[in-house]
């Protein structure tokens, strides 16, 4: 009997949204408006402390090169001139055979212009201007120095706190993704600048590190052919400085636009997600429904098919049981026809006998006896007939129902195989539509704690440089908990 139990098994449970959930999404609604703007508020903190930055890279350029306003042509020109003088005292050097080192330190410019003191009969002004310059870049350098911890401070750390992602190992979202590689190529190129500024500011003590200026720099071009580098390298470390200070200072903002794009399309997604998931669980309901239907059919075919097989079995076996009557009638049949033919030839010899001889009492009763006996199985084999007869005609009966009944119960196979095949194929597909429902609500879940991540009013006050006197919401941790349960988020 074919076991209908494991079919049950298939079937799925719909994933509907709780109306503790609904009250969630219902109250994230109201919430984002306000969210939204103290969130973008919050980045435009970060992009004036970013502004803030430029601002005092500017001003530093202009210090150094000694300008009222950015001209690249007046800063060449300095730097042309700085040159100028360094090879001038380098003749100065080579005229009392005095061994020349490439300039890329500050040790290097001290030893210099201890070396002019000693060596240059006249001063052309050389010691003068490259103490200045000397004084110049020094300055310079501490003032980067004090721009890239603020920056680390003011700009990089709220970067790393407050614009990266809240991210699910167990669920994968192609925006969250996307946007985690991109921020971590921004995070990667702010790293290898900042380290590159200090190794470089390190290093100008002792002798920079030139591999480590920026490659592919047009002003950088224009230096080398202005100046000569081999032997003056540390007129490039400023204008290097300066170079890298606005490369990270425009990274920081890519970082905040593109933090500021992920948050519009999470709250995209999280529409686009909510209206498919709603849809695909309105499908779910409905091939439940009809899933529900199928399943009644196959169970109706199930049970008529086993009806149509006891039926069978019950044939098969009054037909075993008339088989045997009739093999048995026919056995005695021909028992009988036999003791007939023996009795009929033993009673023919008595009679033949009796002729021939004279009248004996004992053989005409023992001839009697036997007609009696064969008229008697004449009669019995009368009767045997008839039962016969009616056995064979209700095992042709019977045969005919089998007949009927098989046909039945191969129609009813057929039936039931073709609704079972549909039922799994429709179960196999609604658990597909489940798991589907599933992975949305999934989404859907991440992408709001995402949302309520990002734009919490504990987090974004973060943000801000003001003492947190006053608990503005409830705890950031409690929130993304009390949601993934699907409880309602309290204000206070």
């Amino acid at each position: 009997m074919v076991d209908y139990i494991g079919y049950e098994k298939c079937r799925g449970k719909i994933f509907t949204l709780s109306n503790q959930t609904k009250a969630v999404a219902l109250t994230m609604t109201s919430m984002r408006a306000g969210l939204q703007r103290a969130y973008l508020d919050g980045l435009e903190f970060i992009r004036n402390k970013i502004s803030d930055t430029e601002g005092e890279v500017a001003k530093t350029r202009l210090s150094f090169y000694g300008c009222n306003e950015s001209d690249e042509d007046s800063y060449l020109q300095y730097l042309k001139e700085c040159n100028d003088h360094f090879l001038t005292a380098n003749n100065e050097l080579r005229r009392k055979n005095i061994k020349l080192e490439v300039i890329d330190s500050e040790m290097r410019i001290v030893t210099l212009l201890n070396q002019l003191r000693e060596a240059a009969e006249v001063d052309k002004g050389e010691i003068a201007f490259i103490t200045g310059f000397w004084e110049n870049i020094k300055h310079t350098v501490e003032s980067f120095h004090s721009l890239v911890e603020k920056f680390q401070t003011n700009v990089l750390n709220r970067l790393n706190q407050n614009c990266t992602s809240y991210n699910n190992a167990d669920i994968s979202l192609e925006v969250s993704n996307r946007y985690t590689e991109e921020i971590s190529g921004y995070i990667a190129e702010l790293e290898r600048e900042l380290t590159n500024m200090r190794l470089l500011m390190k290093t100008y003590d002792g002798g920079i590190h030139q591999d480590l200026f920026s490659q592919n720099s047009k002003f950088a071009e224009k230096v080398l052919v202005s100046c000569d580098l081999k032997a003056f390298p540390i007129l490039r470390l400023a204008p290097d400085l300066a170079e890298k200070m606005e490369n990270v200072c425009a990274i920081a903002r890519k970082w905040l636009d593109r933090d500021e794009q992920y948050m519009y399309e999470v709250n995209n997604y999280i529409k686009e997600t909510r209206n498919i998931a709603k849809r695909r669980e309105e499908d779910l309901k409905n091939q439940k429904e009809k899933q529900k239907k199928i399943e009644k059919a196959v169970k109706t075919a199930n049970i008529l098919l086993q009806n149509n097989k006891e039926k069978l079995q019950k044939i098969e076996v009054e037909l075993n049981s008339l088989e045997g009557q009739l093999n048995g009638f026919k056995h005695e049949k021909k028992c009988r026809h036999e003791e007939k033919a023996q009795k009929s030839s033993m009673a023919d010899f008595l009679s033949i006998t009796m002729t021939q001889t004279r009248k004996n009492y004992n053989l005409q009763m023992k001839r009697q006896r036997l007609v009696k006996q064969v008229r008697e199985l004449e009669e019995f084999l009368i009767g045997l007939e008839k039962e016969l007869s009616n056995v064979e005609d209700e095992l042709m009966v019977k045969s005919q129902e089998r007949i009927l009944i098989n046909e039945k119960v191969e129609t009813s196979v057929k039936t039931y195989d073709t609704l079972k095949t549909d039922f799994d194929k429709y179960s196999d597909n609604l658990e597909k539509l489940e798991q589907e429902v599933n992975i949305l609500s999934g989404q859907l879940l991440q992408l709001e704690i995402i949302q309520t991540y990002k734009t919490s009013p504990e987090h974004v006050e973060q943000i801000f440089d003001r003492p947190q006197t006053v608990k503005l919401a409830p705890s950031l941790k409690e929130k993304i908990k009390r949601k993934r349960k699907g409880l309602p988020v309290t204000e206070s």
